[in-house]
């Protein structure tokens, strides 16, 4: 896949202490001196918080068909793009157009980002603070590219959903309705037993939180990765996984706000081909650690 894996300097990263904890330099991927990363990081460009995922061995994969791997440490946003962010975007985009973030497979007539349901009153940009959704992935891949930021592999997104103790959801091993107490916006909850109907505004279920932090991982939307789909590696210990190098497919992860309990589990994946835009996916975006933040851009 083409473009930028990494924040680039131009965006100002503010550092905030708290986070997933610390790590070693190299962990994971060689012997490095102890260096300790920023916990939390600030985009600028869409006012997001990226939680630092250390690096280091997790359980991936279905039951049967475990894979141990080994990741380095990433950093992922704590919560789905919502509609106010993707609104900064499209802002964007109007002014000067895409050619700057645009994936180069982006199909030629494809000259917005618009989502396809950005006039929907429950969806769209109404609902400024629900995840954006009716995005395709070559909306994701230009949205992740202009906020120097990029789409998490599968590995990367189950890491942070699941932690290192191979739990089927952020929160653990119980259902996600308790007593009626829910964990996630998810079928069962569609139908306004949790209050909404639809997808709900991020971070609505902190009883859902993932082990590094993460909210909504579980349902509410499911989230578009970088990976094509097809079956996972055949051995049993990966580094860095990032998928095949070509396919008809992109992987989703998470479930949305209309799936049910099994398929938001944290190691459910589904096909989805990249130019299609459903009600129910959307994304959030990651970045590449690095031992010391961009600089700030002068004050101007």
């Amino acid at each position: 896949m083409g473009g930028r894996t990494a924040l680039g300097g131009v965006v100002a990263l503010a550092l905030v202490v708290t986070g997933c904890g610390p790590r070693r330099a190299g962990e994971g991927a060689g012997a490095g001196p102890e260096v300790a990363l920023p916990k939390e990081v600030r985009c600028a460009a869409d006012g997001s918080t990226l939680l630092l995922v250390p690096g280091g061995d997790f359980t991936m994969g279905p039951p049967g068909q475990e894979k141990r791997v080994t990741l380095k440490p990433f950093y992922i946003d704590r919560m789905e793009v919502t509609n106010a962010q993707y609104a900064k975007f499209l802002a964007e985009v109007q002014k000067q157009g895409d050619a700057a973030w645009r994936h180069p497979d982006q199909p030629s007539a494809k000259r917005g980002h618009v989502p396809a349901l950005w006039s929907h009153p429950e969806l769209g940009e109404a609902k400024a603070n629900n995840p954006v959704v009716g995005v395709d992935w070559f909306d994701a891949f230009a949205y992740a590219r202009w906020a120097d930021k990029r789409l998490p592999t599968e590995a990367e997104w189950e890491r942070a959903a699941r932690g290192t103790d191979a739990r089927p959801y952020p929160w653990g091993n119980a259902p996600p309705e308790q007593r009626f107490r829910y964990f996630a916006n998810y079928m069962a909850a569609h139908l306004g037993a949790d209050g909404f109907r639809f997808s709900a505004p991020v971070g609505s279920f902190p009883a859902g939180t993932s082990p590094c932090g993460c909210l909504d991982m579980a349902g509410n939307a499911a989230e578009w990765c970088a990976d094509w789909f097809g079956p996972l590696p055949a051995g049993s210990r990966l580094v860095d996984p990032a998928g095949p190098p070509t396919g008809k497919a992109r992987v989703t992860k998470g479930g949305g706000w209309n799936l049910d309990a099994e398929s938001i589990r944290t190691y459910s994946r589904w096909p989805l081909e990249p130019e299609r835009q459903l009600a129910n996916v959307g994304f959030r975006c990651a970045r590449s650690a690095s031992l010391a933040p961009p600089a700030e851009p002068p004050a101007k």
